[in-house]
Parts: C-alpha cells; sequence; structure tokens
C-alpha cells in the first residue's frame, strides 16, 4: 500500500514537472526561428554593404572623372559662385 503511495506522488512529480517545461520548449522553438531569421538578415545586411561598398567606388572614380572633364573645359573649371 505504501508503494503505491510513493509511486503516485512519484508520477505526480513527473506530471508537473513535464507541464512546467512545455511552455520552455515553445519558447526554444521560437527562439530558433528567431535566430534564423536574424541570421539570413545579416546575410542580406553583408549583400547590401558590399554593394554599397561598389557604389561609393563607383562615386569616386566618376567624380574624378568628373573633375578631370571640368578642367579640361575652356575657361577651367567652373565654381558655384559663378553660376
Amino acid at each position: 500500500m505504501i508503494w503505491l503511495l510513493v509511486l503516485g506522488i512519484i508520477v505526480l512529480g513527473l506530471v508537473i514537472l513535464v507541464l512546467a517545461v512545455l511552455p520552455v520548449l515553445r519558447r526554444l522553438r521560437n527562439l530558433d526561428r528567431v535566430m534564423r531569421r536574424t541570421r539570413a538578415n545579416q546575410e542580406q545586411a553583408a549583400v547590401v554593404q558590399a554593394s554599397v561598398a561598389k557604389l561609393q567606388e563607383r562615386m569616386a572614380e566618376l567624380q574624378v572623372q568628373v573633375e578631370a572633364v571640368t578642367a579640361r573645359m575652356p575657361g577651367g573649371p567652373r565654381s558655384e559662385r559663378d553660376s
């Protein structure tokens, strides 16, 4: 009879433990989803950052070309005050 009581207490403890763990497991699943999204966003940010760096290089090249063309124009380069 006492073994039945001990067994009942163990089963009740296990049920309470499982009920306590279920919300934690759900949160872990959500956390995993958020981590995957964050990783994807990080990869996209790296791609965009590389594109921005290329565009900045291209803008610098174009600025040099504009300055070279402006310097070759008759009358020399014009400032904004001359306009």
